[in-house]
């Protein structure tokens, strides 16, 4: 049976995460995968933003991120603030991932925070997600606010971890 295994991602997983179908999907106009997951390896590099990859018998079968600083422009420090908080950006599978890979990815994330003083992580889902709301919640993350934006309401949960 293959191992899965959860690691760094390097610039040479950009194309393999599109072409094994974790990165997929519509993007707003002018904004490509490639150019999008080449910004999360930048932000990686600068140490605002972890990604990791997850790789189960030599396929990419999920992605998950966390950020401890947003880009330069983006502040909000009740999300993400540098020191004691993180966000968790992103976790995206193909559609045939081994059970439970989300769990996996969210505690591998949470082992990370921990070793590196992070206190509260957050969350950020849609409001009209009803499957991420409940997801979320059952990895013991509590929402504290709602925010409009772009014609869409969206939820913070947070969790302490430390």
């Amino acid at each position: 049976m293959p191992r899965l295994a959860l690691r760094a991602c390097a610039t040479r997983d950009v194309q393999r995460l599109i072409s094994d179908g974790v990165l997929a999907g519509a993007l707003p106009a002018g904004e490509t995968w490639p150019n999008r997951a080449n910004q999360w390896l930048e932000e990686m590099q600068a140490g605002r933003r972890l990604v990791m990859v997850a790789d189960f018998g030599g396929t990419l079968v999920g992605l998950g991120q966390l950020v401890f600083r947003f880009a330069n422009g983006y502040q909000d420090a009740e999300a993400a603030n540098g020191a004691e908080i993180a966000m968790i950006d992103s976790i995206r599978m193909r559609p045939d991932a081994p059970a439970n890979l989300s769990t996996h990815i969210i505690v591998e994330l949470e082992k990370y925070a921990k070793k590196h003083r992070i206190k509260v992580l957050t969350f950020l889902v849609p409001m009209d997600n009803n499957r991420a709301l409940n997801q979320v919640k059952s990895w013991g993350f509590e929402e504290f606010r709602i925010m409009p934006e772009g014609g869409k309401l969206l939820a913070f949960f947070r969790k302490r971890i430390g």
